[in-house]
């Protein structure tokens, strides 16, 4: 468990902010909620690094992670919950994808996620004699 501590523009106000068990919170100083969630929007994307965005559905925070497996392979997850993968098939040299269905993932989302895996940007594990 780390902190993270911000300053207001003045640099007498601080805050600190704590991820505990993949969860981030306030743990001192107040601030309005807009603002707190907006903090935390920024620190996930700063600090997580296998997320490579989030977006708000119906007013709550999604977060995508994309987690790099053995033998050029990741698992994408909203929220921490699975809703895809994606390959990289060394004979053809390309990606292909599933997501799951009804998932709030489009396949140009998950391009997006391609696009950032071939240019190093997210993980890949390259144990697998490439």
């Amino acid at each position: 468990m780390k902190d993270y501590h911000l300053y207001n523009k003045n640099g007498l106000a601080f805050y600190v902010f704590r991820k505990s068990q993949g969860v981030w919170r306030l743990a001192f100083g107040v601030l309005a909620d807009d603002i707190k969630e907006a903090c935390i929007d920024a620190l996930i994307l700063r600090f997580d690094t296998d997320v490579p965005e989030l977006f708000y559905h119906h007013g709550k925070r999604q977060v995508v992670e994309v987690r790099a497996k053995k033998y050029s392979l990741w698992h994408i997850y909203l929220n921490n919950a699975y809703v895809g993968s994606i390959q990289y098939y060394t004979f053809t040299k390309q990606f292909n994808y599933h997501l799951e269905d009804n998932g709030l993932l489009s396949d140009d989302q998950v391009q997006k996620y391609i696009v950032l895996i071939q240019r190093g940007e997210l993980k890949w594990i390259k144990d697998d004699m490439r």
